[in-house]
């Protein structure tokens, strides 16, 4: 049997235990508890059981740092490019317009502005590396070939333009020209030679009557005040060899960028016929303002998808951009059936 002298010994060691247990719980970071269970020992009222454990809140809240990333969405599909020669010696730039998926035309560029710095690396890697060769066309035909010499990207983000350098190989005959579509290798045949278009000196003189006749019958107020067209283009087209593209533009300029104050634009095709003349195939007039501007210019034609339909490549200009228009047939009219615009990028470009 225990004395008194004994209880207040353990006591003492008892009291000595529980001090220095409790740091060691704490920093743990474990708070214990005991099941309600009072037992009485020597004279000292203890609980006893099982401890039960709890853990901090901050554990529950942790985040996972391990995450997953998906691949990125590159091209699977053969890419139609657009091609310019800048000067006689040859260089030029490439840039991509579309990508043919399934019968199908994809935009091409990142989707995602959190992974579009990676996208653009992977794509200069795999479709810019030095030398690599893309087929030229003109009219559907094979008229020489561009080499990539470096990767030349304007802007970023999801906005940005991934093009590049390089240098131009044509045909004999065909260096007076300066825009081309262009394949990769091995993706479209070469066709046969490239026919010329026909001219006639009257040919200018009556687009501009087509586009004021446009702007009639569409009911297009403004203040029209006709001049030289800002591009022209004799084309194959239609029926014959005696087509042509005209653009005509009132206070504004064909390329990117905000009139000054309203301005006005007609495009148009049209095809020749010695029983009636030329007649127009495809018209568009507008009249705009700043932030409503869409000019459009004559690229080339071709069979995008195949299937010996051939389709209209237009180069349209905004307020901040430009974008490719695709023209083509639509329950029975002419009329655009696919766009590359990325309205998100206008809106940025256009606040800053």
């Amino acid at each position: 049997m225990m004395n008194k002298t004994s209880l207040t010994e353990l006591q003492r060691v008892a009291r000595r235990s529980a001090r220095a247990f409790a740091p060691a719980v704490a920093s743990a970071g474990i708070i214990m508890s005991f099941a309600a269970c009072e037992v009485e020992w020597g004279g000292i009222q203890v609980q006893a059981g099982e401890p039960e454990y709890e853990k901090p809140a901050s554990l529950d809240a942790a985040p996972d740092s391990v995450a997953r990333l998906e691949p990125l969405a590159m091209p699977t599909g053969p890419i139609l490019f657009h091609v310019r020669r800048v000067d006689a010696t040859g260089r030029g730039s490439i840039e991509p317009i579309a990508e043919l998926v399934g019968g199908e035309l994809q935009p091409v560029g990142p989707q995602r502005s959190e992974r579009a710095d990676e996208y653009t690396a992977a794509f200069v890697d795999r479709y810019y590396e030095t030398d690599q060769a893309y087929l030229l066309f003109r009219d559907q035909s094979r008229v020489g070939t561009f080499y990539v010499t470096g990767p030349d990207v304007v802007g970023s983000g999801i906005c940005a333009v991934i093009g590049a350098q390089g240098q131009l190989e044509l045909r004999p005959q065909t260096d007076t020209l300066s825009e081309f579509l262009a394949w990769p290798v091995g993706i479209r045949p070469s066709g046969g030679s490239l026919v010329v278009p026909g001219s006639r000196e009257d040919m200018i003189g009556l687009s501009q009557v087509l586009a004021r006749r446009g702007v009639t019958d569409a009911g297009v107020p403004g203040a029209w005040r006709w001049q030289e067209p800002a591009d022209f283009r004799a084309l194959n087209v239609g029926t014959g060899q005696l087509g042509f593209a005209a653009t005509y533009i009132v206070g504004d300029s064909l390329g990117s960028g905000s009139p000054e104050d309203s301005a006005g634009m007609v495009f148009v095709v049209a095809d020749y016929s010695p029983a009636v003349g030329y007649f127009p195939l495809y018209t568009v007039a507008a009249w705009y303002g700043p932030g409503d501007k869409r000019a459009l210019r004559w690229l080339d034609s071709v069979d995008l998808l195949g299937d010996e339909e051939t389709e209209w490549l237009l180069r349209a200009y905004g307020d901040a951009g430009s974008w490719y228009e695709v023209v083509g047939e639509a329950n029975g009219d002419t009329a655009v059936v696919w766009s590359s615009r990325k309205p998100i990028c206008d809106a940025r470009e256009s606040t800053g």
